[in-house]
């Protein structure tokens, strides 16, 4: 009876256990989660659909990885104190990562935000030993490589959105040859600045360029303002010019129409028409002078009176 009632409670603590052990093979896939499954260790499924899920308990592995989760990498500089509602955030520099080159030859501090998120579980985990320490180093050899095919001034303000860009493409091209498993989704050079030693000849310059800037934007403005000014005038004496012209040539005509005229006149009478216009030409040349008119025997003419002016007749 006593052993009947031991291999009853032996049976049942076996099932106790195994029910247990069937009960822990369950977990949970999460929506925007991806489950890794491996069976002695080696990988054997991915799992991407939300809901319960089960494995075998002790033999299999569960790994998982949430697709949606955005991570954070810093170079150049380390966060000492995330910071709350009450505090701000601290941070320290690392010149070690940040210092570099540019293309001009010039040194530069470069403080850079990698954002990235998981989008295999598969290759996160299994394609490389250290996930983060592999992306740091594919950071900074990256960013070097790009800062260092720029000029100083495009890295510090002219081309800054541009750089961050080229960083994020090319290391993303990297990570993908890799096979990293992660999605860069944004770079951002957070602290650009020359090293302190030279920070205040960089200022000058900086401030000679926004001088710079000022006097172009002056000079551009008071062409903008000097030149329409100089087009209406321009313009206007032009037209003064064609009035002129018309004017001329109207007069010319008039005048060339006028001595027709006294051609035609000329040429139908010479000897009357020479005589009229060599009379009128005594009355403008001679006014208010009393004329007399000889002949060729010495006697005076008799003509009608021209003006003011009369040929004042004589007796033979």
């Amino acid at each position: 009876m006593v052993n009947k009632v031991l291999k009853t409670m032996a049976s049942s603590f076996i099932a106790l256990i195994l029910i247990v052990l069937a009960l822990s093979g369950i977990y949970t896939v999460k929506t925007g989660e991806e489950a890794v499954i491996l069976r002695f260790g080696e990988y054997v499924d991915t799992i991407n659909e939300a809901g319960l899920k089960w494995h075998i308990p002790i033999i299999d592995t569960v790994l998982k990885a949430n697709l949606n989760e955005s991570k954070r990498l810093e170079f150049g500089f380390y966060t000492t104190n995330p910071g709350n509602s009450k505090n701000q955030a601290t941070y320290s520099s690392n010149e070690n990562e940040s210092l570099m080159l540019t293309g001009d030859e010039n040194l530069v501090n470069v403080e850079t935000i990698i954002q990235y998120k998981i989008k295999s579980a598969k290759e996160y985990y299994f394609n490389v030993d250290d996930q983060i320490q592999t992306l740091s180093i594919i950071t900074q050899s990256t960013i070097r490589r790009v800062v260092a095919s720029h000029l100083l001034d495009e890295v510090l303000t002219d081309n800054k959105f541009g750089i961050q860009q080229e960083i994020k493409d090319d290391l993303q091209e990297t990570c993908d040859k890799y096979g990293l498993g992660i999605a860069i989704t944004a770079i951002q050079l957070q602290d650009v600045n020359p090293p302190l030693e030279v920070d205040a000849a960089f200022k000058d310059v900086a401030s000679a360029r926004e001088d710079k800037t000022s006097y172009i934007n002056e000079a551009n403005s008071y062409k903008n303002e000097v030149i329409p000014t100089a087009r209406g005038n321009a313009a206007e004496m032009i037209n003064m010019a064609l009035g002129y012209k018309e004017q001329r040539i109207e007069e010319a005509k008039g005048d060339v129409a006028n001595f027709t005229q006294v051609l035609q006149k000329y040429n139908d009478g010479k000897s009357v028409t020479r005589t009229r216009m060599y009379l009128e030409t005594l009355e403008e040349i001679l006014p208010g002078v009393e004329k007399y008119i000889v002949d060729e025997k010495g006697n005076t003419v008799n003509i009608l009176p021209l003006g003011e002016s009369s040929v004042i007749p004589t007796t033979d």
